[in-house]
């Protein structure tokens, strides 16, 4: 135990000395002489098992005092008093001395210091639980039915990076990715459809659901818009032909188009529709497109536009030509600190309630900051911290928010889930990336599930939850947000066998370790790290 504890102390000291410049002044800590005394920060976290940690107190002229608030974490501070009335600027490091954490769930405790003039300063620790963070899964509760994951496919018109058989199946097939989900771009020269029935029937072979979005529409049948196209009233249903003659053209060649979308981002610079014009062709061409089997996806906007999609939702005779309400997540959804983007994530997230047992898929999105840059160094892409945060981070909250399929953009790019030969690319061409890892994670764990209910002791640990309502086993895909490793305990009976795998920095997919007991599966997930696990549940 003694070693235990100077291993313990050491971690702490290293993680958790703060820097001068972490300021943290509030009104009334300085008196007229220019005395203060405070903490350097407001928060600190320690792990659950006994042994010490450390503040440091900035203060200057005056002497101080620390008093232990209720909580049970820290029983003593060394030194508890200090300071000096004429003294200049010091920092004097405290040590706080930590009890266990005898339960699962997280806990606090606040410890004051009193300075010049009663002036104080407010240090909160949250200690983990030292028997693991319980994630309480209920099955009962349940959620959105959840298609899949997946990408879009090479674009032929545009010279795009080709993708290989080998490139599809290391993506879509079981043993590889898993992918679930595949897009293809519905050419308006129909003579080019041919060009993606190869990959698509590969997509389709290991039974993923493949979908079609049309960008631009045949000259003969547009006017201008500005400098956008756009379609004439009265070829409406010119284009619904077009569209169910790709139907029936990839089906003879077989592949099943399990929908197709009115028109990708109709609100941006490839074919232009009013919202009104979104919602006459539903209702005017709509059921004849549907009567081919296909569902129909609409509005499709950048950014969920509100215009957009409401138009279609408030339009009962629209609406039910509309099979899956569909968009994109230009404008933001994961910084929930700006108001505009915590507005549009409350919008999307409160779609599902509103769509009657319809369900609303995310289908494009991309994250490639810094590609304009010429310093490597500033190629954001290339960073596991960058692609946790953003890219795991935003499917993760699509889950949440009731999304039954996230579909990115590229499939093969520098910025997409294999490497293609561009010059910024980090992989080689072909090879897995950390975001191909990332949506592998979703794709082998929650594809054709329904989400169920499931609760974090903790902020560090996010986690959806996933049914399998043929067999009843569960699935959970979790983010590790701290920076160290936590232990994860999943209470739970019944449990036959469990089995994870996890991806950070360094790994990719890896399997660790899990214990089952008669109460309780556990398992240890390292900082920074996405995480999938499986549980096997006896009939």
């Amino acid at each position: 135990m003694k070693q235990l504890k100077t291993i313990f102390t050491l971690l702490l000291a290293s993680a958790l000395l703060w820097a001068c410049s972490d300021d943290n002044d509030e009104p009334g800590k300085t008196d007229a002489a220019g005395a203060y005394a405070k903490f350097m920060r407001s928060e600190m976290s320690v792990g659950g098992a006994e042994g010490t940690a450390e503040a440091v107190v900035d203060w200057k002229g005056c002497t101080w005092e620390i008093t232990l608030g209720e909580g049970g974490i820290v029983s003593a501070v060394t030194p508890a008093s200090g300071g000096d009335a004429g003294g200049a600027q010091q920092f004097t490091t405290v040590t706080l001395t930590c009890n266990a954490n005898p339960s699962l769930d997280a806990r606090t405790q606040t410890i004051t210091l009193t300075g010049p003039n009663g002036a104080t300063s407010e240090l909160t620790v949250t200690q983990e639980g030292s028997g693991g963070i319980a994630l309480t899964v209920d099955p009962t509760v349940k959620y959105q039915p959840v298609t899949g994951f997946g990408g879009m496919y090479a674009v032929s018109i545009w010279g795009t990076p080709a993708i290989s058989a080998d490139e599809m199946n290391l993506m879509y097939s079981p043993d590889g990715l898993g992918y679930s989900i595949l897009r293809l771009m519905i050419y308006a020269d129909e003579s080019r459809w041919a060009d993606d029935v190869a990959g698509a029937k590969i997509a389709q072979s290991h039974g993923a659901t493949v979908f079609a979005c049309p960008w631009n529409i045949p000259a003969e049948w547009a006017d201008k818009a500005g400098d956008t196209d756009h379609l004439k009233p009265e070829h409406y249903a010119d284009y619904a032909d077009h569209l169910i003659r790709y139907v029936d053209f990839m089906k003879e060649n077989g592949v099943d188009i399990y929908a197709v979308s009115v028109q990708n981002e109709p609100d941006m610079d490839f074919t232009a529709w009013t919202p009104q014009e979104v919602t006459d062709f539903l209702k005017q061409e709509g059921a004849r497109i549907r009567e081919t089997g296909v569902k129909l996806m609409s509005p499709e906007a950048c950014g969920y536009q509100p215009e957009y999609t409401d138009a279609v939702l408030n339009d009962a005779a629209a609406f039910a030509q509309t099979d899956i309400v569909a968009g994109h997540l230009y404008q933001g959804f994961t910084d929930l600190s700006s108001g505009y983007v915590k507005d549009r994530h409350d919008y999307v997230c409160g779609l599902y309630p509103r769509l009657g047992g319809k369900t609303w898929w995310m289908t494009e999105h991309l994250f490639n900051d810094g590609e304009k840059e010429e310093d490597p160094s500033l190629w954001q892409f290339w960073n596991w911290d960058y692609n946790f945060s953003h890219l795991a981070k935003e499917i993760h909250m699509c889950m949440e928010g009731y999304c039954s399929a996230y579909v990115y953009w590229y499939l093969k790019r520098f910025y997409g889930m294999i490497g293609d030969n561009d010059d910024r690319c980090k992989e080689e061409e072909g090879e897995v990336s950390k975001n191909g890892y990332i949506l592998a994670h979703y794709a082998q764990y929650a594809t054709g599930t329904t989400r169920i209910a499931v609760t974090s002791a903790s902020d560090n640990i996010e986690a959806t939850a996933y049914l399998d309502e043929a067999t009843g086993d569960i699935t959970i895909v979790l983010l590790n947000q701290s920076d160290r490793t936590l232990d994860v305990v999943i209470p739970m009976t019944g449990v036959g066998g469990a089995s994870a795998v996890e991806t950070n920095e360094t790994k990719n997919m890896e399997p660790t370790g899990t214990t089952v007991t008669g109460e309780s599966v556990s398992l240890p997930v390292s900082g920074k790290s996405i995480a999938s696990v499986k549980l096997t549940i006896n009939n």
